[in-house]
């Protein structure tokens, strides 16, 4: 059963990090009185794993997360991260029709404010919308409870208010936080990540970024490029050019883009 189906709203089962707590503090507790050392060992390796969990999230150890698809087909997805901006969405909307193929945008509410008329443009071309946080700030995940629910809430406000309702949460550098999960719980809502990506830095290297995502690709992975300018027109040159490589490179290893949907086998949006 793919990583989707495991997502339940409400969910009851205990993740793997509340049972590995659970067990943790009986096995700390037993040897405690034996030898402190080995309780506070046991304490430590239980933290390690969770900072590992925030860091590397296709874990699935803090709840659970899903990094990519379960269709079991030739099928991947492409996500544009950080927009939508002017003019960079716009050309990855040309393109993306030029190929006739869907994808998913997670776009920060600053973002999403500025330019109402793009995200109008991204839903009447058939893609898809996704909620990555307000402002963007690469830390969020190190921020209280309230902080980061407030940031969710405000750009799920945003977009509910352009006529799009979105189930999907991206955050920020794709690291996550132990309390993400219940947050989303109660919003309804679920953690998608990536699990093929350029190591473009958000369109700071640009260059053979094709190469770097057809590298090893497979079928059902979630590929994560961003929408945001490169920072010189040379560079957004290269990167609309490197976003057509992938959209080729793609094709020619038989793989099919489809929606995230599809993949996850889970609708993105409402509108």
């Amino acid at each position: 059963m793919g990583t989707s189906h495991s997502i339940i709203k409400g969910r009851t089962k205990l993740s793997p990090a509340e049972i590995s707590g659970i067990i943790s503090l009986v096995l700390a507790a037993a040897v405690f009185f034996i030898s402190p050392l080995a309780a506070g060992l046991i304490a430590f390796i239980y933290i390690i794993l969770c900072v590992l969990g925030c860091f590397f999230p296709r874990m699935n150890f803090l709840f659970p997360v899903i990094s990519r698809g379960n269709s079991g087909k030739n099928y991947v997805t492409l996500t544009f991260d950080d927009g939508p901006s002017e003019p960079t969405t716009n050309n990855i909307l040309n393109l993306l029709d030029k190929y006739n193929v869907k994808a998913t945008f997670f776009v920060s509410g600053v973002n999403a404010k500025r330019h109402p008329e793009i995200i109008r443009e991204i839903i009447a071309r058939g893609h898809s919308i996704g909620n990555h946080s307000y402002s963007h700030n690469p830390f969020l995940m190190l921020k209280s409870y309230r902080a980061i629910k407030r940031e969710i809430t405000q750009a799920k406000e945003i977009l509910k208010d352009m006529g799009v309702e979105t189930s999907a949460f991206r955050p920020p550098v794709g690291i996550i936080n132990p309390g993400l999960g219940k947050i989303l719980d109660e919003l309804d809502m679920v953690c998608v990540t990536f699990n093929r990506r350029a190591g473009d830095a958000g369109n700071f290297f640009v260059k053979n970024i094709s190469r770097k995502i057809l590298n090893n690709i497979k079928p059902d992975d979630i590929i994560l490029l961003h929408d945001v300018p490169t920072g010189n027109t040379r560079n957004d040159e290269i990167f609309l050019s490197e976003a057509e490589k992938v959209l080729a490179g793609i094709s020619a290893h038989e793989l099919t883009i489809v929606p995230l949907s599809h993949l996850i086998n889970r609708e993105i949006t409402r509108s």
